[in-house]
């Protein structure tokens, strides 16, 4: 039943395995900002785009933000994603490309023998890209992980199951339409299927397969987030976006110019092209929704610069993984240091009261809590990484910035 203040929801962007642990630092500190009795769980709306689709369907279904941000604390089951139940190479796929390529072979040498000085690299290329595989990786082992853990935890795998409203937007691959599964017509389709459909990154994921149709990741097309607002009825929107653009390069403390992104080859020039792509998309359809609906609320968080920092370190290491848990958190400390009046003000309008003296003490025992799995992880945190502001304290991250 809907507050009588109004339609309460969360949306949460992509970003990779990255942006979901961004994700659940900011959403613990959202729950330690908020009074008890009205946390993260107890939205009435949940929407999850690409990697924030695992993170949307674990808070819909009851899970607390804390219980998450733990277990990959320890790196222990089951909110704890291992790189190995994501990144899953795509064997049958390799196989498919074996014997196509085998198939093919004999014909395009015939073809570049009779054409070689009119034939390039990329006219080999184009006629032999019905042989290339559909991704690097299968996210089907990652949804089978998703199922038995909505099992084993007795969490609910179908929309129906919820007491909570989710969606969870992904794109048809041949047509290019948008479809929102939980909506009408889209609730029969498992959640950690549509989960991994959202994900399915194209080149690193193979589509995913529903219904006799592929799906891919739904953040390469229209913000689903905003539209979601219009339909659903919804007043205030707490929206979490990993997806920023990377901040200009600077030089390092030791006086040395960071790596530029060209530099670290082609695969980070197309990260750092989506990135660009998506924050403005995302920051054109914000500030449409603003002026199209004045009467409703948003509330954009972001990593801040110094965060920004973070993304382009490799996910797949264990120091990585508390580093963006930490800058999710202190995104929103930051955000609460230099704006508690306004917050205050806002969520107190949708039945969400906060409380500065709380958040403080729930803060500093949290940061301490992130440092202290920092250290016996790592020694030393690295240099570029700010980490005064989170090691001393909450307190340190609550004056106003000069």
């Amino acid at each position: 039943m809907a507050p009588a203040c109004g339609k309460r929801a969360l949306a949460l962007g992509g970003g990779g395995f990255t942006g979901y642990l961004f994700e659940i630092g900011a959403l613990t500190a959202l729950d330690d900002l908020v009074e008890d009795g009205t946390g993260m769980n107890d939205l009435d709306l949940y929407v999850g785009v690409s990697a924030g689709a695992a993170a949307a369907s674990l808070i819909a279904n009851g899970v607390t933000p804390r219980e998450i941000l733990e277990t990959n604390l320890s790196g222990t089951r089951p909110y704890y994603f291992d790189h190995r139940n994501v990144f899953s190479p795509a064997i049958g796929e390799g196989l498919k490309t074996l014997w196509r390529v085998t198939r093919q072979l004999v014909p395009l040498l015939k073809l570049y023998v009779r054409h070689y000085r009119e034939m390039t690299l990329i006219d080999l290329l184009d006629k032999a890209q019905d042989a290339l595989p559909s991704g690097i990786y299968t996210l089907e082992p990652f949804a089978a992980y998703l199922s038995a853990i909505f099992k084993a935890r007795r969490l609910s795998d179908t929309f129906a199951g919820l007491s909570k409203e989710l969606y969870i937007p992904a794109i048809d691959l041949e047509t290019g339409d948008g479809v929102m599964f939980g909506d009408e017509g889209w609730r029969e389709v498992p959640i950690s299927r549509a989960v991994t459909a959202s994900s399915a990154v194209p080149i690193y994921f193979c589509p995913v397969r529903i219904q006799g149709r592929d799906y891919i990741d739904a953040g390469i097309g229209r913000m689903a987030f905003f539209e979601i607002a219009v339909h659903k009825h919804v007043d205030f929107t707490i929206m979490i976006n990993p997806m920023v653009r990377a901040p200009q390069r600077r030089s390092s403390p030791g006086g040395t110019a960071e790596k530029r992104v060209r530099e670290r080859g082609f695969l980070s020039i197309g990260e750092q092209a989506s990135r660009i792509n998506y924050d403005a998309r995302f920051s054109h359809a914000l500030e449409r929704f603003q002026h199209d609906h004045p009467d409703k609320e948003v509330l954009v968080i972001s990593p801040v610069e110094e965060d920004a920092l973070l993304f382009e370190r490799s996910f797949l290491s264990y120091r990585d993984r508390i580093h963006l848990l930490r800058a999710g958190y202190m995104s929103v400390t930051m955000l609460a240091r230099d704006r508690f009046d306004t917050l205050s003000a806002q969520f107190a309008r949708h039945g969400m009261p906060l409380s500065r003296m709380t958040f403080e003490e729930r803060a500093r025992g949290r940061l301490a809590e992130l440092h202290q799995a920092e250290t016996e992880v790592l020694p030393r945190a690295p240099q570029s990484v700010a980490a005064p502001a989170c090691v001393g304290g909450v307190g340190v991250a609550w004056r106003k910035a000069k």
